[in-house]
């Protein structure tokens, strides 16, 4: 009971674990450390108990009393969230995971035939359950205190001596694993699947629970087949299969572009394998060489991932996995040679035909989602732009980590946050920092049709509010920011708080030129004033947009801009550069007229204009840019240039049916060039099509006539 419950917690732990992972600077070599701290105290404790007869009384009561030290704190003063702590608490993170690995190895390393069945079914009924109901809202502080507590259950067990019962259950043996022929196949599926689990995790970062489902569900029910008595009897058909077995799970390891196809396929027949060929007693020899397989498979993978060469060297040397496979099958004295050279010659051809370079994982691709809506933030009296602020995921168009600042980053700043995503543990962030006194700021857009959003945690901090957004700041904290000091602070604030305050862009746009067309004196200053910040605010998110190359984003923060003000020189060549990289859309024809103004930009506006004006069918504005471009090609000496756009100008003429400009221009060309081909051809085409209209405004009148 006690092995089927750790094995439903700690699959529940990895699960929980692995999303919040995804909040994790995992390119801090800090992370590294842990990682590589659990794991090793993990393999040292596996080790120790399994080849140890008894787990010694002294190491049993400080293990016994450090679990306990271990899991009040975690009680105490552990957050819910993995992250809190791993950012505030780094160096009790490091311990918890030190003992934790290290008494989960013992644990692990103390499993027996009953027990390893009794741990299998456990994680194989997490996993059949999580499919069920994935939202598991348990948070990692309740699960590691649960682990602590089993812990420590172990532990007080190894004072009991095991009963007679219990002890005709640890004798249950593999009536498959007795067999010599199989060792081969045991370490050589342990290694390989021991390799892709190391890859998967490092090349596709995030939850893994197909992965933990196959694994668990493969090996429990592998075991359960190696205990059936009539296998026994077919050991020549076990062995074919398992063989052939081998050499496909091969297959779909070596073919693995991004380390996920086939991935479920391959973690079934491993994990099956394992479970079925496992040997009833295996040395610590062979743990070693499973080790340096699983290091073999590892480092390959990564050195010919990280080596850029030549694909045909590529090939040559992942031949290097073929030995590591077969190794063991190699030196079984109880296999005769021609199956081994077989199985030699099948797994090097899979490799050199099937072969490739795993892809590393890629950041997740930007989305206009993650972007909010820009909000005019220069009406503040606040120099953001300064190193003494630190931004997490902010709506200010300012670069921000994507990961919550760990607490060496936060020194002496203030953070600027935003609840959009991940609000229960940016909530639990905020507790810390108001544990520790520490100023911060919260941003949140205030759109009209929501003007203010609904979370707890909010309601017990101090908020301003400006026109389009909030900020929130800590009740320890005088209020940190207000107006502008361009804005008045009198009556006429409110006039303009009374306008402004839910206003969107273009309400806002409207309000403002309606007090400077109907208004005078101070009033209609200070609207020019504010108009001015509202300008500045959208042109510094363009900037910023198009710094960190989304330029739709920085086009869509210029159409804001320009409601406001013209756009100057510096936002016009940001719009231009821009505009060479995106598709051109409607929306940004008044830009490219903005450009047009502009002889820098004058050639690429009209160029980019003219599709469009035609693709809309609008025939005047597309005529109009023609003359302009044909014109600035004519006084920049670009005559070719100007001809062709004379053709397509007679072109769109024809297309409208309008003879009257069409035709003078046509015969005038073909009376210079009467040699021309095309313009021959064009004067061709009006011929024709003026005579079949006049035969189609004929023919009613001659059908009426043969009527009568």
């Amino acid at each position: 009971m006690l092995s089927l419950t750790f094995g439903y917690f700690i699959s529940l732990l990895f699960y929980t674990s692995s999303n919040e992972l995804n909040l994790v600077d995992t390119t801090d070599s800090a992370f590294p450390i842990l990682q590589a701290l659990l794991a090793f105290f993990f393999g040292f404790g596996f080790i120790f108990r399994k080849y140890s007869q008894n787990l010694q009384r002294p190491l049993t009561i400080i293990l016994l009393f450090l679990v306990g030290t271990e899991a009040y704190w975690v009680i105490q003063e552990g957050a819910s969230e993995f992250l809190i702590d791993y950012i505030f608490s780094f160096e009790l993170i490091l311990v918890t995971a030190i003992l934790g690995g290290f008494t989960a190895g013992l644990y692990c390393g103390s499993l027996r035939d009953y027990r390893f069945l009794s741990f299998a079914l456990g994680v194989t009924i997490f996993t059949f359950h999580s499919l069920f109901d994935p939202n598991h809202n348990y948070s990692l502080k309740t699960i590691i205190a649960v682990l602590f507590v089993l812990f420590e259950i172990y532990l007080f067990s190894t004072f009991l001596q095991k009963s007679a019962f219990s002890s005709r259950f640890y004798k249950i043996r593999s009536k498959i694993g007795k067999h010599p022929l199989f060792a081969p196949f045991y370490r050589s599926s342990l290694s390989l699947l021991i390799s892709y689990c190391i890859l998967h995790v490092y090349f596709q970062p995030g939850p893994k629970i197909p992965l933990i489902l196959s694994i668990s569900f493969a090996v429990f029910f592998g075991r359960i087949l190696s205990l059936l008595t009539g296998i026994k009897h077919e050991t020549k058909a076990v062995f074919l299969i398992g063989r052939a077995t081998l050499v496909i799970a091969f297959f779909f390891f070596v073919y693995q572009s991004y380390w996920n196809y086939f991935h479920i396929a391959l973690c079934i027949l491993l994990a099956g394998m394992v479970g079925f060929f496992k040997p009833n007693e295996s040395g610590k020899k062979e743990y070693i060489f499973v080790s340096l397989e699983v290091f073999g498979y590892t480092a390959l993978s990564l050195i010919l991932y990280h080596w850029n060469i030549m694909l045909g060297i590529r090939s040559f040397l992942a031949l290097g996995f073929v030995p590591i496979l077969v190794y063991p099958y190699l030196m079984q004295k109880h296999i005769v040679r021609t199956p081994r050279l077989i199985m030699l010659g099948v797994t090097c051809l899979i490799t050199i035909l099937f072969f490739h370079p795993p892809s590393i994982r890629s950041n997740a691709p930007f989305s206009k989602k993650e972007i909010y809506d820009p909000i005019p933030y220069k009406i503040i009296n606040a120099n953001i732009a300064t190193d003494e602020f630190v931004f997490y995921r902010s709506i200010l168009p300012f670069q921000s980590d994507p990961f919550l600042p760990k607490k060496t980053e936060i020194k002496n700043k203030t953070i600027i946050l935003s609840l959009q995503n991940n609000q229960s543990q940016i909530i639990s962030y905020i507790e810390r920092l108001s544990k520790e006194k520490h100023p911060f700021l919260i941003f949140i857009s205030r759109k009209k049709e929501n003007p203010s959003p609904h979370i707890n945690a909010l309601s017990l901090l101090k908020r301003v509010s400006f026109w389009s957004f909030d900020v929130y700041y800590p009740p320890y904290t005088e209020q940190p920011i207000g107006f502008s000091e361009g804005i008045p602070k009198d009556w006429r604030l409110k006039y303009f708080q009374e306008r402004l305050e839910n206003a969107n862009t273009e309400e806002a746009r409207i309000a403002l030129d309606s007090i400077i067309k109907f208004s005078s004196g101070d009033l209609r200053k200070d609207a020019f004033t504010i108009k001015q910040l509202y300008y500045e605010s959208y042109a510094d998110y363009a900037s910023f947009y198009y710094s960190i190359g989304q330029n739709k984003l920085a086009l869509d923060s210029i159409t804001l801009a320009r409601k406001f003000e013209v756009p100057k020189k510096d936002l016009l060549r940001i719009a231009y550069n821009s505009l060479k990289f995106t598709s051109p859309e409607p929306d940004f024809i008044p830009i490219l007229e903005d450009l047009a103004g502009e002889e820098e930009f004058q050639e690429f506006a009209w160029n980019t204009l003219l599709p469009m004006f035609e693709s809309l069918s609008d025939f005047e504005n597309a005529l109009k840019t023609m003359s302009l471009l044909e014109k600035y090609y004519r006084n920049h000496n670009q005559t070719d240039l100007a001809n062709e756009l004379e053709l397509v100008k007679v072109r769109l003429y024809l297309n409208q049916e309008n003879w009257k400009d069409a035709e003078p221009l046509i015969f005038a060309r073909v009376k210079e060039n009467p040699e021309s081909v095309i313009w021959g051809r064009l004067k061709n085409e009006v011929i024709e099509k003026k005579e079949s209209s006049r035969r189609i405004y004929a023919r009613p009148e001659k059908r009426e006539a043969r009527i009568q």
